[in-house]
């Protein structure tokens, strides 16, 4: 078949796929399962430019002038002209129905070109109704194995690349019997920690409710139970990557090489609002010492706080943010080595007059400073 879209808004700017999903016949119905038998890869971006389509089919002009700025504006107007430029198929009593999915398409459109945070408070969408585990592998391109964990203790899973998977209680894990060359990717409902082999050619991806992980190699822990508000990935060593399902940039995060979206470390933590469909990094609440850290006996005897706040941050994977100028005449003669990280921080800041808070994962401190 000659279909060149490949781009979700390409699809929804389509006039035969918009009428495909809101008003299929024989001839679209077999048209785009062919496409799909033809094109499998394309499944995902298909389902999601058919939600846009019914999602923003209220979608008409009097909410620019409300809520856009000037650059959204200048976004609907250009994507007015190229739906009014577009050559339609001839229908019986179509002019209505032509001019509101005009309108759709170029809501859909702007939504995706401003971003994930204009979707999500725009358009209001919410998470779909169903069971998002099932629906996720319902979806799969492959055939996929099953583990279920019914018992009261941890169950061990090893999945065909040599990755292992420790399943908690009340949790299932899905995932096929050979991974593909391209990409390694699992379903769960539940909670589940990852020790996952490294393979930079291979990302590993971890579907877990409205939430996408992806990893090159790391452990990670991810709490996704049906019923939880809240999905949390939290991280021990390497680095991963979290973006949401409803992220109009999905597709490009996912193929990326590189780790995009938000990028956590050891130590940090991401708990994703799935009403809000909103995503908070901060540090997991009691952060360890890194295995490959170098030794550290965490015994100050007049060290400035400089040398204390490294000695932390080398320890935990962790930025430590403060004024050096101010703090420079500070010290510190403690013995730290059994307390854990905040503990340590909240003796410091008492010994310097200080105050911390964590923002966005990393420890900001603030003090007039010492001798002063």
């Amino acid at each position: 078949m000659n279909y060149q879209h490949d781009r979700r808004e390409e699809f929804v700017a389509d006039s035969a796929f918009r009428r495909w999903v809101q008003q299929p016949d024989d001839a679209s119905e077999a048209f785009w399962a062919a496409f799909l038998l033809e094109h499998p890869g394309q499944t995902e971006t298909i389902r999601q430019a058919a939600e846009v389509v019914r999602q923003l089919a209220l979608a008409t002009a009097p909410m620019v002038s409300t809520t856009a700025s000037e650059e959204q504006k200048a976004l609907w107007q250009a994507i007015r002209q190229r739906v009014k430029a577009e050559p339609e198929a001839t229908e019986t009593n179509s002019a209505p129905v032509r001019r509101l999915w005009g309108w759709t398409a170029a809501a859909a459109s702007v939504a995706l070109l401003l971003g994930f945070g204009w979707w999500g408070l725009q358009a209001n969408l919410t998470p779909e109704t169903g069971d998002p585990y099932s629906r996720l592998v319902a979806q799969a391109e492959v055939s996929l194995v099953e583990k279920v964990n019914s018992g009261e203790g941890p169950l061990t899973v090893t999945l065909p690349d040599g990755s292992s998977v420790i399943l908690q209680k009340r949790s299932r894990l899905s995932y096929p019997r050979t991974f593909p060359a391209q990409k390694r990717e699992v379903y769960l409902t539940g909670e589940a920690f990852f020790e996952v082999a490294k393979n930079p050619q291979q990302p590993f991806f971890v579907y877990a409710n409205e939430l996408t992980t992806k990893v090159l190699g790391t452990s990670f822990n991810v709490k996704a139970y049906p019923t939880d508000r809240d999905v949390v990935v939290r991280v021990r060593t390497g680095k991963v990557s979290v973006f949401a399902q409803s992220d109009p940039a999905l597709t490009e995060k996912a193929t990326s090489r590189e780790l995009t979206g938000i990028v956590l470390t050891p130590n940090q933590q991401v708990v994703f609002a799935r009403d809000e469909v909103r995503l908070t990094k901060s540090l997991v609440t009691e952060p360890a010492v890194l295995k490959s850290a170098p030794a550290a006996r965490f015994v100050f005897n007049a060290a400035p706080v400089s040398e204390v706040f490294a000695a932390l941050e080398r320890a935990y994977g962790i930025d430590v943010v403060f004024d050096d100028e101010s703090l420079a005449a500070c010290q510190l003669t403690a013995d730290l080595s059994d307390e854990p990280l905040f503990e340590k921080l909240t003796i410091i800041c008492q010994s310097i007059e200080a105050r911390y808070e964590v923002l966005d994962a990393q420890v900001v401190v603030s003090g007039k400073g010492c001798g002063k």
